[in-house]
């Protein structure tokens, strides 16, 4: 994993080589499942004279068209997706999933299609986005199927014209609630409300297949109102029904992370994280201050809280090695001190690429297992640099007292390096105050930036500043005054003083 980190995030000819394989499969997949559906459902139904090879052309030329612009969106668009194969396969995965229950639900008719399936399996395991695009492009192929079905199947047989009308209708009313689905149901929120937006909104999806049954006076394949408001029961709630059964498979065997498994993972019975409670009760405690103040940054810069919330609780886990030989775990004890500033310095870094192969034992996803090599970047250990000095008189390299991890590559990542080195300045500041605090958190930000530890990471100047205000402003919370209470002998007085007032007041 280190040497993926230490790749270009740019597209190289690997990444493009397997996704364009990968759809290949895809579009392989589309083509037999279309034959399938003609074959079986119908070819062996109506029979009449066609170009059998005609038709399937039309159709596999329609299907390449479409799943090429898919793959020129993801090129163009979301070079990242093609970096991270995990992604790209759940949502290939979704696609063609969504196209295949929706082509062979078309058997039932129009009005039984789940024209918004794509966005009800997407949407809660990957960006709104690509939900979005991957449902109308799932509908321009369902439509295309369709048409193509009309013109060579069903108007030979003496299906009427108003097929077509009807296709478009529901190809219309797919994109349209799509859309409005896949930013509007799948909002950050508790999965139970979730639920109930999309439950709400599939009442919705179904009203209207009925409502537009009920206009055109209820002719669904001739069956009346009753058989179209089946179909549109199936319509409006397939989708809900089959995207919350798909989630967890999609995020189980993809590794994904969504909001619901970022929760899950700072729950203090995770195993590494009830290990760190018991193990390393310091670490463990300044982790959740860096908690709290990670999730306030990245709200403050518009970055998924539970991300950084999540990546705080683990960016020191590498501690659980040797946890002792940190200084938030010791007592009277330091075991520095009769060890060699070379030896001490190997110790306190080696935590970082151990905490990454803890995370890859316990599978936790790369988004969150990648921050604990980047948190410190390639900083100094200063401590045990300035400690190599004092015992000679020659000159020491910075280079065998730096940390060996990455830059940040992420926003997430440079939230987590700022916040955890101002966890642990802020600790033992003495007498802190505003303006002390600030300057402190200035310097951080100047000598990382010196450092050039941002180098590889989109963050802005502007999202620094915003970052170092709302630690600022979280300190006076976190670390705020407490009133002196008397002790010893003095409590006793103030307590018995007290007794004695409320009884003669009684």
């Amino acid at each position: 994993m280190l040497n993926e980190l230490r790749q270009d995030t740019r597209i190289d000819k690997k990444n493009a080589l397997k996704t364009v394989g990968f759809f290949v499969i895809l579009y392989l997949i589309a083509c037999a499942a279309v034959v399938l559906k003609f074959e079986v459902g119908y070819l062996r139904t109506f029979i009449y004279d066609i170009s059998r090879a005609h038709m399937y052309g039309i159709t596999f030329l329609g299907i390449w068209f479409f799943m090429v612009s898919f793959v020129l969106y993801l090129v163009f668009t979301r070079q990242e997706l093609i970096s991270s194969s995990r992604d790209l396969y759940a949502i290939g995965v979704g696609f063609i999933v969504a196209f295949i229950i929706k082509l062979y639900l078309a058997m039932l008719s129009i009005y039984a299609l789940p024209t918004m399936l794509a966005v009800f399996i997407l949407a809660p395991v990957a960006k709104k986005r690509d939900a979005f695009i991957t449902n109308i492009f799932c509908n321009f192929i369902l439509l295309g199927t369709l048409l193509i079905k009309y013109v060579y199947i069903l108007a030979p047989a003496g299906m009427r014209p108003e097929f077509v009308r009807d296709a478009i209708m529901m190809f219309t009313l797919g994109v349209t609630t799509g859309t409005v689905a896949a930013y509007t149901v799948w909002r950050k929120a508790s999965r139970f409300s979730q639920i109930i937006r999309a439950f709400l909104f599939s009442t919705f999806f179904y009203g209207m297949i009925v409502m537009f049954d009920a206009v055109q006076g209820a002719r669904i394949l001739g069956h009346g109102l009753a058989y179209g408001a089946l179909h549109g029961l199936v319509a409006g709630f397939a989708p809900l029904l089959i995207g919350m059964l798909l989630q967890p498979v999609l995020e189980s065997v993809f590794n994904l992370l969504t909001d619901t498994r970022l929760v899950g993972f700072t729950d203090i019975n995770a195993p590494l994280i009830k290990r760190l409670s018991v193990e390393a009760p310091g670490t463990f405690s300044h982790s959740l201050v860096v908690a709290s103040f990670a999730e306030m940054c990245a709200s403050s810069i518009g970055v998924n809280p539970y991300l950084a919330r999540a990546c705080a609780y683990y960016h020191d886990i590498g501690k659980l090695e040797n946890p002792e030989y940190f200084k938030e775990n010791q007592d009277e004890v330091n075991h520095h001190d009769n060890l060699l500033p070379e030896v001490s310095a190997e110790i306190v870094r080696a935590h970082t690429y151990g905490g990454l192969e803890l995370c890859e034992k316990h599978r936790i996803p790369k988004e969150i297992a990648h921050v604990t090599v980047q948190h410190h970047g390639t900083m100094l250990i200063s401590v045990f640099y300035e400690k190599a000095k004092s015992l000679t008189d020659g000159e020491v390299a910075k280079e065998g007292y730096r940390y060996q991890g990455i830059t940040p590559r992420s926003k997430v990542a440079a939230i987590i390096m700022l916040c955890d080195a101002a966890e642990a300045a802020l600790r033992v500041m003495e007498q802190p105050n505003a303006k002390k605090v600030d300057k402190l958190l200035s310097d951080l930000i100047s000598d990382r930036i010196a450092s050039r530890q941002f180098d590889r990471c989109d963050i802005s100047l502007a999202e620094l500043n915003l970052i170092k205000k709302t630690i600022t402003q979280a300190y006076g919370g976190i670390y705020h005054a407490r009133i002196k209470y008397p002790t010893g002998e003095s409590v006793s007085r103030v307590s018995n003083r007290e007794v004695k007032r409320e009884e003669g007041e009684k």
